[in-house]
């Protein structure tokens, strides 16, 4: 939705952002996907540029990355490289652009420059489990999922970003998520046996 409204600041005509994933694996390619799969859930017409940076550990890689696809006219480039990714944010804020970060809050880590970043909330995920086991419910030999459902992922609150992102895109995106949560729109899962 942002990178198709020209009226928000540091964002340009042309339609595209981009991804850099730290390693080429399935674990990181869900996140490709489903960027990808909801940038053009929103708009079909944009261009997502996709990039492996194969560390984790080297922020210089991540900035020079970052800014490649920053010239080639990405506005939002979504970072899921661990500390390598710091360097894509590093690049967002230095070339007045977007950055998206993962894991945890990142928007503090350059305040207007990242977009919002998608939480792990591992914490939660833990709480769960101890009160399964408190409570004598856990099961052995299961994998639990946590998604958006089970509160697992959320997005951060975009308190420095909030303000210049139209409401009604707000409001879409709790939209979709919801939709999401109740299965109306499913994202393809690539770590999922077929």
């Amino acid at each position: 939705m942002v990178t198709s409204n020209t009226s928000i600041p540091n964002v340009n005509p042309e339609k595209i952002i981009g991804v850099i994933g730290g390693t080429k694996s399935a674990g990181i390619d869900k996140f490709l996907v489903g960027y990808k799969e909801g940038a053009h859930y929103i708009d079909p017409d944009v261009q997502v540029l996709e990039a492996y940076s194969f560390s984790f550990g080297d922020p210089s890689k991540g900035y020079e990355m970052a800014k490649a696809m920053f010239e080639q006219g990405a506005d939002i480039v979504y970072q899921v490289a661990g500390g390598t990714g710091l360097g894509v944010i590093q690049a967002a804020k230095d070339m007045g652009r977007y950055a998206i970060g993962v894991d945890s809050d990142q928007d503090s880590l350059a305040p207007g420059n990242v977009l919002c970043s998608m939480m792990k909330r591992v914490d939660i995920a833990i709480y769960d489990l101890i009160k399964k086991l408190v409570e004598g419910t856990l099961k052995g030999g299961e994998t639990l999922y946590y998604g958006l459902k089970e509160g697992g992922i959320q997005v951060s609150p975009m308190v420095f970003t909030r303000h210049v992102i139209p409401r009604e895109y707000i409001a879409r995106m709790d939209e979709i998520m919801e939709k999401i949560i109740c299965g109306e729109i499913v994202v393809t899962d690539i770590t999922m046996k077929q």
